[in-house]
Formats: C-alpha cells, structure tokens, sequence
C-alpha cells in the first residue's frame, strides 16, 4: 500500500512547510533571546536544539533512532540520565506522532497488533533497568551488534527474507519494549526485523512507526510514575516546534525515496545508531 506523493514544495505541503518553519523560527528566537540574556543554562539550550533538530531531521528520513542519534550527543552536556531520556522520549514521540499521522492510512493494525503485545509486556522491564542498573555494558552490546547487522546487510549480495509468524513479531516487540523502557530506543529490533520480512518501505514504516510510538507513550508514563519530572524537565517542550519541521522534511525525504534506497539508508542508520549508542560510554 503506497503512500500518496507529495512533493514538500508544492500544494498544501507548502503551505504546511512554511507555517512550521515560522513557528520553528519563533521557537528557536525565544532559545537565542534566552542566550542574548544570558540567562541561567542558555548555552546548554541551545546545543541541545541543534542536537535535536539534527537527530529529528535524519532520523525521520528512515522512521527511528532519533533517540540513539540525540544520546550520544546530550550524553556529553552533563544531563541527569533520566532528565535525557525524558527529553529524547518527548521529542521521540513528537516525530512519531507526526510520523503516525501522515502514515495512517497504511497502519495495519492486525499485523501490527501482536509487535504491540510483546512490547507493552517488556517495558516495565526496561523502566526497572534503567533505574537500577548502569547501562553501558548494554549499550556497547546493542551497538556493536547494530553496527554489525547494518554494514553485512549493505554489503551482502542477495536479499534476506524471512516469513516469521506472530509468536516471532510478538518475541521482536518483546525485545523492542526492553531496549525503549532501557535506552529509550524501542525501534531496533523490530526495524531489523520488518527489513527482514521484505516488505516495502511503506508497509515496514506502517508497522515499526506506530509500534515505536506506542512503547515510548508507555516509556514515559511509567518513567513519570517512578521518577516525578524535575521543574527542568518540562524544558523538553521548548523543543516541539523544531521537532515537527524537522519530521516534516524528513518525510518528505522519505517519499522521494524507492525502497532500495530506503532499506539501505535503514541499514546506514543503524551502523550509526550502533556507533552513537556504542559512543555514549566509551
């Protein structure tokens, strides 16, 4: 089921473009009125919208990873673990959101239902980790293992596909619940996974785009119920308006792409997602 083309410079979508662009450029005046004044963590603000509205732009080219792209970045600007996680869950699901949205009509919700299953299982699981136990052991295992996945499926000859069957979705959404309630980072495994079926660039976003959004709603649920959000916290918000015009562009991106393209954009953002994740600890 193909998704309607829509060029990002012509019709409504430029109308769209150009009011996302004046709320972006009224959002990132309020961010430079901030540093102009010298007001208490205005430098900090500012490098952390560029970070985001580089991570959004990139990642929503191929559907994730924006969570993996912005970690590795914020990692180094002294935030509080769980202060970055609810930062990249918030601008995550502002992507996701958007993404959902302008993808609905190909959402399939019984091949989607049994990836939801396994994961609103495990991120409980993934919230508990996260506030227990260091995660740099995973992370440099996640990575590695992304970076490997990602440069054999670039450089293997023939194609891989895989029937699988609900109780093997349901196993990827188990897997991808741990990695978003733990990193943040839902979409790992079950965006390999989809690849691996051979579906089209549509139907493989169709699935782990709601799936994603739905894990980091929960993600951030729970992580409020356990870890009440600081006055700083709420900062997050500041950075919606970039977040949507960086989702828009990229999916405008995404539907020039065919799906030769988009599978292996797909793999060359995991090897960087791998790198990214596998960089926030050494």
């Amino acid at each position: 089921m193909q998704i309607a083309s829509a060029g990002v410079f012509g019709g409504r979508s430029v109308r769209l473009t150009w009011v996302l662009v004046a709320v972006a450029v009224l959002n990132g005046a309020y961010i430079a009125e901030s540093w102009a004044a010298g007001t208490a963590g205005a430098d900090r603000l500012a490098l952390v919208t560029a970070i985001v509205f580089c991570a959004a732009l990139v990642s929503s080219i191929a559907g994730f990873a924006f969570s993996a792209l912005a970690g590795a970045a914020l990692a180094h600007l002294s935030l509080a673990p769980t202060e970055a996680v609810r930062i990249m869950l918030v601008c995550s699901i502002t992507i996701q959101v958007y993404a959902v949205f302008r993808l609905s009509g190909s959402i399939e919700w019984r091949r989607l239902a049994p990836f939801l299953f396994g994961g609103v299982v495990t991120v409980p699981l993934g919230i508990a980790l996260l506030t227990r136990v260091s995660t740099a052991a995973f992370s440099i295992g996640l990575g590695v293992l992304l970076v490997v996945y990602g440069a054999y499926m670039l450089l293997r000859r023939s194609e891989i596909v895989v029937k699988g069957n609900a109780f093997a979705d349901a196993a990827m959404g188990a897997l991808g619940g741990v990695t978003g309630g733990l990193a943040a980072f839902p979409g790992a495994f079950v965006t390999v996974w989809c690849g691996m079926k051979g579906w089209t660039k549509d139907q493989q976003r169709a699935v782990f785009q709601p799936y994603i959004l739905a894990m980091q709603l929960l993600a951030l649920a729970l992580l409020e119920s356990s870890v009440p959000t600081s006055p700083a916290g709420h900062s997050a918000l500041v950075f919606v308006p970039i977040v949507v015009l960086a989702a828009h562009l990229g999916i405008a991106v995404f539907r020039k792409l065919s799906n030769r393209q988009f599978n292996c954009a797909v793999y060359g953002l995991l090897i960087a997602a791998g790198l990214t994740l596998a960089a926030k600890v050494a």
